[in-house]
């Protein structure tokens, strides 16, 4: 869908977005909810933030899962790439301070509120992927399964009605529904995660090093991004540090130079175990 996202609605008071980030909760959420949107003859349709910064194995995923599930997909998309993000803000995003929360306002609250401005009505429902289980906070901020959402930004303020299908179901539970209702896999879930936002704000080391050994292509990516925000650090004489490598004092480009001199697995068994190297993590 183009860039302008003002749907044509006729006749029609409720409609069902569901958000779909490319992951396991939300590959679940919008199978339950298209069922219950074809139940009620409304419509229905699968809405994904293409934040720029992403493992393209996510990318086609999503397209997959669209035609799979028979769903019309809707991209929305930032003004500006990660990369040209970079260059206004020097300085690697971070959960806390919400100052350096960057790359969430630019690469994905804009977008989904110049959506829901343009198309959402009341009645229509807003469906999210988030489970409580997934931390402390989430268990504390998401306490009902239908709720009233409001989300502001520097564009403008909406509040829609938000349902949660999976927000109290654990690990085993979302894996018996994708295993019961033979829900598409996405190959990024190996590493423990969606990945459709790679700012790393919300990575841990752990994660990183999965990353690096499944997708180093992503990592170069990454490397040459660390290289613009500290050319634009000309304020601070201290490097930016991603947040996993926050504690190591490291660089990403640092970090991947000393990584990739790392002996691997296939440096002991040969070449023809390749395809094992991702499995030890």
């Amino acid at each position: 869908m183009s860039k302008n996202y003002k749907l044509v609605r006729i006749g029609v008071f409720v409609v069902y977005y569901c958000f779909f980030s490319g992951g396991r909760d939300s590959a679940v959420s919008c199978f339950i909810a298209k069922r219950i949107a074809d139940a009620k003859r409304v419509p229905f349709y699968l809405v994904h933030i293409d934040t720029t910064i992403n493992i393209p194995d996510t990318e086609k995923y999503v397209r997959e899962y669209a035609d799979w599930l028979g769903a019309e997909l809707i991209v929305l998309r930032p003004e500006e790439t990660f990369e040209e993000y970079a260059k206004k803000y020097p300085y690697w995003p971070s959960i806390y301070p919400q100052s350096k929360r960057w790359c969430y306002y630019e690469l994905k609250l804009k977008p989904l509120v110049r959506f829901l401005r343009q198309n959402y009505r009341f009645g229509d429902v807003v469906v999210l992927g988030v489970r409580g289980p997934e931390s402390l906070f989430r268990l504390g901020f998401y306490e009902k399964v239908f709720d009233t959402r409001c989300y502001h930004s520097a564009i403008g303020d909406i509040c829609v009605r938000a349902w949660y299908p999976v927000l109290r179901l654990g690990d085993e539970m979302i894996e018996k529904l994708i295993e019961k209702f033979k829900i598409p896999r996405n190959p990024v879930w190996r590493i423990g995660s969606s990945g459709e936002c790679l700012c790393l704000a919300g990575t841990s080391y752990k994660k990183l090093v999965r990353i690096a050994v499944n997708y180093p292509d992503v990592i170069e990516r990454l490397v040459k991004i660390d290289d613009i925000i500290q050319s634009n650090r000309v304020r601070s004489r201290e490097p930016s540090y991603p947040k996993p490598l926050e504690k190591m004092k490291l660089t990403l480009r640092q970090w991947w130079e000393q990584f990739r001199k790392q002996q691997q697995i296939t440096d002991y068994l040969g070449t023809e175990y390749e395809s094992c190297n991702a499995c030890i993590w």
